[in-house]
């Protein structure tokens, strides 16, 4: 996926993760899966990841362009100034930021595949000069189709 030119400020996809603790759920979520193309929510223990959990994310797929934010950590809630559990995918940020979001995981949902990006925080202009990273990792029941998006965003 590329940017186009007017991208939102210097938020850029990566090939992999490069935070340590992004790394280290992209890690946790390839064990999880093992030899399928994606493993399920039942297969992700938040025992499992105890050191992650302030910076978990997750969204459930209800349609394509469509998402409703299923959980978000305490540093993630801290950032953004609440909890944006039930609302839907990019309903508390600005338009530009709110595409960009659907976009992600639009492309999570269609590929199948996880999706890395980092640069600086957009959705929340006052706080603009924070650095992130995030992940978005496909969850499916039947193996196939996705039906959460799990990942992580860590801000600095």
């Amino acid at each position: 996926m590329d940017e186009p030119a007017d991208a939102v400020l210097d938020a850029n996809f990566l090939a992999e993760p490069r935070h340590p603790k992004i790394q280290l759920l992209y890690a946790y979520w390839q064990r999880q899966r093992g030899a399928r193309l994606m493993p399920s929510r039942a297969d992700i223990d938040p025992v499992d990841i105890p050191q992650l959990l302030p910076h978990i994310l997750m969204y459930n797929v209800e349609g394509p362009g469509r998402y409703t934010v299923r959980l978000v950590g305490e540093a993630v809630q801290s950032f953004v100034g609440r909890n944006t559990a039930g609302l839907p995918a990019g309903s508390i940020m600005d338009e530009r930021a709110a595409k960009t979001v659907i976009r992600i995981l639009d492309a999570v949902v269609t590929e199948r595949a996880p999706k890395f990006r980092a640069g600086k925080a957009h959705w929340h202009q006052d706080k603009g000069h924070r650095v992130y990273e995030a992940c978005f990792l496909p969850l499916s029941t039947d193996g196939s189709a996705v039906n959460i998006v799990f990942g992580a965003c860590v801000i600095e």
